[in-house]
């Protein structure tokens, strides 16, 4: 057995196969502290796409476990015909992405040292294959009805960092929520980040829970000057 283990722990693309089979959490965080071996091989083509820092094109679509874990609000289903569910159940769905919710995820006590420029999940995918294409829509629960307005992000390749930085800033207007549609149909694009604002008042997030967002600008210039958004009324 002894001689069986050091063969696998000596042998790079044993060793690969091996630490393929971890936990992300592990594979992340605690395997390349083992050894500068161990180290440089987390970094082979196969656990970069084991960790979603590279696309797996070959892959089922799979949400990032380690994501889904860190990022709740973001990876709850919730009903995506929301005008039909207040029809059937006279209230439209709770949605997950809330100040409230944010400030209460997993890493929530330490804002600080999570939000780092250089933070890992910030590069990791949110899903593999890579997420290409994402539908943005907004809704204003007006008085006098509904009012949509929507776009499309196209050649993407998401990351959670740009998921993160484009959702979370619709937080700043009162009574604001968002979710995440991932869609099974390739028609409708891989996901859906859809805001709505409601009258009323509700938290605000702190500000330490915001990244510099540097980089959802620039995708937020895309949504305002590169794509058209298509406004539309419902009553």
């Amino acid at each position: 057995m002894t001689a069986a283990k050091d063969t696998v722990i000596s042998a790079p693309e044993l060793l690969e196969l091996t630490l393929a089979q971890l936990p992300m959490r592990d594979l992340l965080a605690t395997v390349p502290l083992v050894s500068r071996m161990w180290h440089a091989i987390t970094l082979s083509p196969t656990l970069q796409r084991t960790l979603f820092f590279e696309p797996d094109p070959l892959s089922e679509p799979t949400q990032n476990p380690l994501l889904v874990e860190l990022f709740p609000p973001f990876f709850t289903a919730t009903p995506e015909d929301a005008q039909e569910y207040e029809r059937c159940f006279g209230r439209w769905p709770a949605w997950p992405g809330t100040a409230s919710t944010i400030m209460l995820m997993p890493w929530s006590k330490a804002p600080n040292t999570f939000k780092r420029k250089d933070a890992s999940w910030r590069r990791m995918l949110v899903m593999q294959p890579p997420a290409k294409t994402m539908m943005i829509m907004e809704t204003r629960r007006l008085r006098y009805g509904d009012h949509h307005r929507r776009a499309v992000l196209q050649d993407l390749s998401l990351c959670m960092g740009d998921l993160f930085d484009l959702a979370v800033p619709w937080l700043d207007y009162f009574a604001s929520s968002f979710c995440i549609h991932w869609h099974h149909d390739m028609d409708q694009g891989d996901l859906t980040l859809a805001v709505r604002y409601t009258p009323g008042s509700s938290p605000r997030l702190e500000k330490k829970f915001y990244t510099d967002g540097t980089r959802a600008n620039e995708l937020r210039d895309r949504i305002d000057l590169a794509v058209k958004w298509e406004t539309f009324n419902h009553v």
